[in-house]
């Protein structure tokens, strides 16, 4: 799941304000002003109709299968391309691939997007319980129906709203700097290594400091340059970019300058100029990447599957990263993807060159019956996570 491509760097920003000289005395005339009144960056930027799933959840306005949706969109996916569609009825959910939220040449091999339907998956089945419901549930249950990725039926059971179930609202997606001077505890370690739970799916962590950490840390700044270079990948990505709050809440999906991990008044600033005067979004993506996302981060992590061809497993690895969010959530720790490596690593593959994203992975994983899938960080940061855009329950339920 690609971190935000449009993701600003503290200093390139400052340099980017700095070009428009004047810009005070342009704001006092009423110039930015008025814009960033427009914009509705002097209120809650958070209060628009694309963050309303977040405060329904929390409301609890949907009931019975319509819950069980309101947490699944609420998940991790790729890109925030949201790329699910979802049946309901009174005592089921069944939930289908959207091929129009496709990232298009950025995964080739639809191995981002059954990621993304895996942890909305592990949402339903975390909220189920925790609402008095016990899922039962079937992955590929029509292998002819390719759309179709899994059903999920419920019956009565008393409520379990545990840790993960209480963190279905807590959890987003944190882009800004950690302490890396706090390293992970045992039982913080211990409890993400307890959610793996197939035998198919394996977790890798890697200590920033030791020798795979780092070279998690410099294969991916490699990856992020080559991926910025490609002008295919640039343009997929650069399509789920939203800048503008009213192209937040318009679109209700996409990776967002409110993610981006700025300091507020930096953000607010940000939120005022127009994307074109920001400069090129690729270019701070991987200054970001190398400066504060692998700099600082405590941990590096790899969720690998023993064929990554298999569609079921790519579903359970997605169910294994949400609930490793989940518990990091849980236990105060915060968490990024980021995967440029698996995604350069599969466009080699698409144009049959060599390269050395596929064998740094195999080397960091270290066991030749597994291939890693996803990739992510790992840390504490006192920065809280903003929410991520989303689309309505009443958008992606289909009769």
């Amino acid at each position: 799941m690609t971190p935000l491509a449009g993701t600003l760097s503290r200093r390139g920003f400052l340099r980017t304000s700095g070009r428009a000289a004047g810009g005070a005395i342009v704001l006092a005339a009423g110039g930015l002003g008025g814009r960033a009144w427009a914009q509705g960056v002097f209120g809650n930027l958070y209060a628009g109709p694309a963050f309303e799933p977040w405060r329904d959840w929390r409301r609890g306005r949907h009931q019975g299968s319509l819950g069980l949706v309101a947490a699944a969109i609420l998940a991790s996916n790729p890109h925030n391309s949201q790329p699910w569609l979802f049946r309901v009825g009174e005592r089921h959910v069944e939930l289908f691939a959207d091929p129009s939220r496709h990232l298009g040449t950025i995964d080739p091999f639809r191995r981002e997007m059954h990621l993304g339907l895996g942890c909305a998956l592990e949402n339903i089945a975390v909220a189920a319980r925790g609402l008095g419901y016990r899922p039962h549930v079937a992955l590929r249950p029509d292998p002819a129906r390719d759309a179709l990725v899994a059903r999920v039926d419920v019956t009565d059971g008393p409520p379990e709203a545990g840790a993960h179930f209480r963190a279905i609202p807590e959890r987003h997606t944190s882009r800004a700097a950690y302490d890396r001077t706090r390293p992970l505890p045992r039982a913080a370690l211990d409890a993400l290594g307890a959610q793996v739970t197939s035998a198919h799916t394996r977790l890798v962590l890697l200590d920033a400091g030791s020798a795979e950490g780092r070279l998690f840390a410099e294969a991916t700044v490699r990856a992020t340059e080559q991926f910025v270079a490609d002008a295919e990948l640039s343009r997929d990505s650069h399509r789920w970019f939203r800048h503008a709050l009213a192209d937040v809440n318009r679109h209700r999906d996409g990776v967002t300058t409110l993610a981006a991990g700025l300091p507020e008044r930096i953000l607010r600033l940000a939120l005022i100029l127009p994307a074109r005067v920001i400069g090129d979004p690729g270019r701070a993506w991987l200054a970001a990447t190398r400066d504060r996302h692998c700099r600082t981060a405590s941990m590096f992590g790899l969720i690998a599957v023993r064929n990554p061809a298999d569609v079921v497993q790519r579903l359970e690895a997605g169910r294994l990263w949400q609930r490793l969010h989940l518990e990091a959530i849980s236990d105060g720790l915060a968490m990024q993807p980021l995967n440029q490596l698996m995604e350069l690593a599969e466009r080699d593959r698409v144009l049959g060159r060599s390269g050395e994203a596929a064998p740094d992975l195999a080397r960091m994983v270290g066991d030749d019956r597994f291939q890693s899938v996803f990739g992510f960080r790992c840390g504490y940061t006192t920065t809280p996570a903003p929410p991520a855009p989303r689309r309505s329950v009443g958008a992606v339920v289909r009769a």
